[in-house]
């Protein structure tokens, strides 16, 4: 699984790209047998994923009911019920359901409680990645959950560990208690972050996690010129062979899309346009 972090934030309305209706096509056409949402990069398999669905679901937000059926509501009933689905699935086939318009959601309380339980008070690298999942999808279902406070750590441009984990920290800054400190640490990845949203050459998932982060880096220096040019480079990553209105890693257009980067890609200024049709 692609971990980027995705940041809640909401499509741009004056994006010049993607509208909610191409979105919709795209992902109705990824609906499994089981209801559930397939992940592009394997479309060939018949089910869907609750993950998957729960990308779909961040993606179209309101929107999200025209592609959820019955099936899907219930697919994903069945796993808030099951026994051994993990916490982080059951949350993420709990947000889809309440994203779904079933009414249902609210029965499973429980689950809600056992993530608010498992919140730490404080964040370090080494569990920064597993704070951020959980806490990314909790916040969707209790506004009021408990953020944890970020100690920093030392993240260097060139080690692209320590790099992927300051660039979700800037990206899902909101998600920590001392928020505003976050966004201005490692100021040695503030000024590379230039350099990182220049290009998706050669950059991999930290290419995708630099556009996310651009906007809450506030020592950075970019302004908004320097978003309206990543935004135009972004798009040439848009659509791939059955799904135009979704992003892709690779600048191949034979390369697959990725539901994960076009979910994460919301966070960034001119990704799409869902305006008046949302």
């Amino acid at each position: 699984m692609i971990v980027l972090g995705l940041a809640a934030c909401g499509a741009d309305p004056a994006a010049p790209t993607n509208d909610v209706s191409a979105v919709k096509e795209d992902l109705t056409k990824l609906q499994g047998t089981n209801g559930l949402i397939r992940m592009p990069e394997s479309s060939s398999l018949a089910n869907g994923s609750v993950h998957g669905t729960y990308l779909a679901a961040r993606l179209l937000d309101t929107s999200f009911p025209a592609v959820a059926s019955e099936r899907t509501r219930g697919e994903l009933e069945r796993v808030l019920k099951s026994a051994e689905a993990d916490l982080i699935t059951q949350l993420k086939a709990l947000v889809a359901l309440k994203r779904s318009g079933s009414s249902s959601w609210a029965s499973y309380g429980s689950i809600i409680e056992q993530g608010t339980a498992a919140l730490p008070a404080t964040v370090t690298f080494a569990n920064l990645s597993g704070y951020i999942d959980l806490v990314d999808v909790l916040v969707q279902l209790e506004p009021n959950a408990r953020l944890a406070r970020l100690e920093t750590f030392d993240a260097e441009p060139g080690v692209e560990h320590l790099l992927s984990g300051a660039l979700m920290a800037f990206s899902n800054s909101m998600y920590f208690s001392n928020s505003e400190e976050v966004r201005s640490m490692f100021p040695a990845v503030q000024s590379a972050l230039p350099q990182l949203i220049g290009s998706s050459r050669g950059k991999g998932l930290n290419y995708f996690r630099a556009l996310t982060a651009m906007t809450n880096a506030s020592r950075s220096g970019l302004g908004s010129n320097d978003f309206d040019k990543a935004a135009e480079e972004l798009r040439t990553l848009k659509g791939c062979k059955e799904f135009p209105s979704l992003y892709r890693m690779e600048p191949d257009k034979a390369s697959p899309c990725s539901l994960s980067i076009s979910a994460a890609m919301i966070a960034v200024p001119g990704a799409y346009d869902f305006g008046e049709n949302k």
